[in-house]
């Protein structure tokens, strides 16, 4: 019999549990989590004890971690890496020793997660890849419809797809207008969102402390996480941005004529597609990184930098300021469409973040040391170019690249519909039908990828 260990949260665990089955038939499955009540494997427990012993020891113990490992577990964790620096070391060794003692109990054939965003995970996928067991982490995409496997954000999977199909994904990416689902669209739902961040952000402080207390489970690494993020952003009044973002009139400003034009869109941070996917870690500490890349560009450069549509309410109004503040910035509305910003821009700037694809499908260069999933690395224009006065940011992806592009894009993608916010339901028929068909590209996926 297939054993399956399925790490799970509260929000997600009916979800996971139902995609398990459809996914590994007649496969004995057991639950991991860092909350008590959704753990059946017994980790939660060996964790708290684990920690208790490392009370009174100088130095950890992480057997076959190395130094490497560690730093590159506390730097891409937002929890660890905010944290003193031995109770950061304390908490890894706690996890490895109790997921280390579940695989040696349940002795697992495949792990099934969603991607890392946690130190938790990490270390799970780390063990997974120790002990020879296939990690399955799966995350949504900005291409509707799709999903991605995937352990720290790289391409796992390269699928052969049709030509029909890439022509139907091509024809839709090169919309004006398209946006992922999951994204904000007006300027109406952008501002009601970022309201409604404020609200739960402005409780969460204190909330996640009563409730950690509630479950008796101070050290569980979401609550810590939100409670953390949650003060470094907390504000007492609502968050005012007016007057801080420019409209349509950019293209006309003094500061943007003549100059190289770099579309800076930022991204959501502290976010698993920051702090894990992006094989430069410095971009992991975000607004300090954008400032600092702005602040040491060559003369002739101006950036042009767009709130991610779903973020405006959680940064603070002062990272707008000083972006503001800068004269070789322009801020761009973030209910303006990214594809508009595009067609005047000379080259896009990005971590990791996916408006970097739409620009090359607009033969536009792309600049990352990031290595993002959706292109190959060397298309990619180095960061240091905007330090360099020689530099040419000409280079462009032919024309005949960009059906490559696609198809490189694509084959990195599964069929099926992820819901990755909690909003899934098992009484909703279309959510059901979601995890049927992702289920089915999974099977096919393991099947092909076993022979």
């Amino acid at each position: 019999m297939t054993n399956v260990l399925v790490y799970v949260r509260p929000w997600n665990y009916h979800q996971f549990e139902d995609l398990a089955n459809r996914t590994w038939n007649d496969a004995h499955v057991e639950f991991i989590s860092e909350h008590r009540g959704q753990d059946s494997s017994g980790f939660i427990s060996s964790f708290y004890d684990n920690y208790r012993k490392t009370s009174s020891k100088e130095k950890q113990d992480f057997e076959w971690l190395t130094n490497q490992q560690i730093e590159d577990i506390i730097v891409r964790c937002r929890l660890l890496r905010a944290l003193e620096r031995q109770q950061s070391l304390r908490l890894i060794e706690s996890a490895l020793l109790a997921i280390e003692g579940v695989f040696s109990r349940f002795n697992p054939d495949y792990v099934f997660s969603v991607t890392v965003d946690s130190y938790i995970i990490h270390i799970l996928s780390i063990v997974s890849e120790n002990r020879g067991v296939r990690f399955i982490g799966i995350v949504p995409t900005f291409l509707n419809g799709y999903f991605r496997v995937s352990t720290l954000g790289e391409k796992s999977t390269n699928r052969k797809v049709p030509g029909s199909e890439l022509e139907s994904v091509y024809n839709k990416l090169i919309e004006t207008q398209y946006k992922p689902a999951w994204l904000a669209a007006s300027e109406k739902s952008i501002n009601k969102k970022a309201n409604r961040s404020w609200a739960r952000n402005l409780i969460k402080p204190l909330w996640f402390r009563f409730f950690s207390w509630l479950r008796r489970d101070p050290l569980n690494a979401h609550y810590l996480t939100t409670r953390i993020v949650s003060r470094r952003y907390w504000s007492i009044l609502p968050k005012k941005y007016k007057g801080l973002f420019d409209l349509r009139q950019f293209e006309s400003q003094p500061s943007v004529k003549e100059r190289v034009k770099i579309f800076l869109p930022l991204q959501m941070s502290p976010e698993a597609t920051v702090d894990y996917w992006s094989e430069d870690t410095s971009w992991v500490n975000y607004e300090n990184k954008v400032l600092n890349v702005v602040d040491t560009a060559r003369d002739d450069v101006v950036f042009l930098v767009k709130e991610h549509p779903n973020v405006l309410g959680f940064r603070t109004p002062k990272f707008y300021s000083e972006l503001s503040a800068r004269e070789n910035v322009v801020t761009i509305a973030p209910s303006i469409s990214s594809n508009e910003v595009l067609e005047v821009s000379d080259a896009i700037l990005v971590c990791t973040g996916t408006v970097g694809f739409e620009g090359l499908l607009r033969g536009k260069p792309i600049i990352s040391d990031s290595n993002p999933f959706y292109a190959p690395k060397s298309v990619f224009l180095p960061v240091c170019g905007l330090l360099d006065e020689e530099f040419s940011f000409t280079q462009k992806p032919a024309e005949s690249d960009r059906s490559f592009l696609v198809e490189y894009l694509v084959s990195g993608f599964l069929k099926g519909t992820f819901l990755n916010d909690g909003s899934w339901r098992r009484d909703n028929e279309t959510h059901l039908e979601y995890n049927q068909q992702i289920a089915k590209s999974l099977s096919e996926y393991l099947r092909i990828n076993e022979h």
